[in-house]
């Protein structure tokens, strides 16, 4: 496997969002937190729907922003977010289609996302965060790798021009891991587990699958802090 400082990482915008969709969907076509967010869909809509979904959060993030990183010729990409921008502004939640997204999603999707995952995601980071960093700190929104390039060193990659990026004016990078194996991958990339998020407990398996009872999915909030601190 190649070092991280040996494998190429270029950056873009929404112009990337087509390639970029074309790694998530199969990327993420078996997390928890996705299949938790289209589970009011009826099953055969579900997995057709996801590139639909994960599109309308790339504009967003692009429309706000943010920029999409990729690794080893598309190996591997990201959506990063910059310090005090945010994917969820109202004000492009139409020109992004997160608007037809949430409707189509219904009462019950639209609570899972909205609801519970996005406050509970709110309330981990406050609790991981100082006040002066919650105002303005690089969000790891996504980040997948195409399941045929995986073990190459190309998440880690992506991961390590993210920290230059953070150091550069010494705010720390947050994000949400999604399942134990992402978090075991950010921890060996010195992330710090700050507290976990749990939805769906009580109607959802952990792959977010519904089940009268079952444990709910977990998501685990975590940060990363360069090594000089703001002043």
């Amino acid at each position: 496997m190649a070092s991280t400082q040996e494998i190429q990482t270029t950056s873009g915008g929404k112009e990337r969002i087509p390639q970029t969709i074309a790694i998530f969907k199969e990327a993420f076509k078996d997390d928890p937190v996705f299949a938790y967010f289209l589970g009011g869909l009826p099953e055969e809509k579900r997995q057709p729907y996801l590139p639909t979904l994960l599109t309308s959060f790339a504009k967003a993030s692009m429309l706000n922003g943010g920029q999409i990183l990729e690794a080893g010729d598309w190996g591997s990409c990201a959506i990063l977010m910059p310090p005090g921008k945010k994917a969820e502004n109202p004000c492009t939640i139409l020109q992004a289609g997160l608007l037809s997204v949430l409707m189509t999603l219904k009462v019950s999707g639209c609570k899972r996302f909205l609801i519970e995952y996005t406050s509970g995601a709110k309330c981990v980071k406050e609790k991981g965060l100082t006040k002066r960093e919650r105002a303005a700190f690089w969000y790891l929104f996504l980040v997948g790798t195409a399941p045929e390039r995986q073990r190459q060193g190309l998440a880690g990659a992506l991961i390590d021009r993210m920290k230059d990026l953070a150091r550069r004016d010494g705010r720390p990078i947050w994000l949400e891991a999604s399942t134990a194996r992402s978090r075991r991958v950010y921890a060996k990339h010195g992330f710090a587990d700050v507290d976990e998020v749990v939805v769906g407990r009580g109607r959802v398996d952990a792959d977010g699958k519904a089940k009268e009872g079952g444990e709910g999915v977990t998501i685990w909030g975590m940060v990363w802090r360069p090594e000089e601190k703001l002043e």
